[in-house]
């Protein structure tokens, strides 16, 4: 019963904020949300860290992020149980922080994929670090499910935020390792 309770709770959690982001979608041609992204190296930009994950540049990128959020923010949030807000705000300051470092001058970075692409990178790991056979058997899963989306992590299209991606990713796995090496 507890676990059925887990997964609605995790799935309520996922769909709250696939609402949130939708709606500010809608209110961006009003108030010209966007400037509230992650811009690398500027002082404003670091609002984009928190804001950022909630804003999308069309109708495409924001289904296409809510879709891979609402698959696997929902496991993510249905496995950590207790410690999610914590590892959720490591994720955002994590992988914020590092696309504010090493994204490029003049870029603006928008949209859930950095965050989407931190919990590829715990749920990837998580079973390297634990050595769980649950957790392997779910990194496995992760791998074979999503492990083509790591191509997204490299540098090509500029229109997209590799540097969201890959700081995502590794914090991701940095969130693992750090409350792996807790228990």
């Amino acid at each position: 019963m507890r676990e059925i309770r887990s997964w609605k709770r995790a799935l309520k959690i996922t769909v709250a904020l696939v609402a949130v982001s939708s709606f500010f979608y809608f209110l961006t041609p009003l108030f010209s949300l966007q400037r509230y992204g992650i811009r690398p190296r500027t002082l404003p930009g670091l609002a984009g860290i928190l804001f950022s994950p909630f804003l999308h540049g069309d109708i495409n990128h924001l289904t296409a992020n809510s879709l891979s959020f609402l698959i696997l923010g929902t496991v993510f949030f249905a496995i950590i149980r207790d410690r999610a807000f914590l590892k959720i705000t490591l994720f955002a300051v994590l992988g914020g922080f590092g696309t504010w470092l090493l994204g490029r001058q003049g870029s603006n970075h928008i949209g859930m994929s950095g965050v989407i692409y931190g919990i590829m990178g715990y749920m990837m790991s998580l079973g390297f670090f634990e050595k769980r056979l649950s957790a392997i058997l779910l990194s496995a899963a992760a791998f074979f499910l999503y492990g083509g989306a790591l191509w997204g992590v490299l540098p090509g299209n500029p229109a997209m935020s590799w540097e969201s991606h890959l700081c995502g990713f590794i914090s991701g796995i940095a969130v693992a390792w750090f409350f792996s090496n807790k228990r």
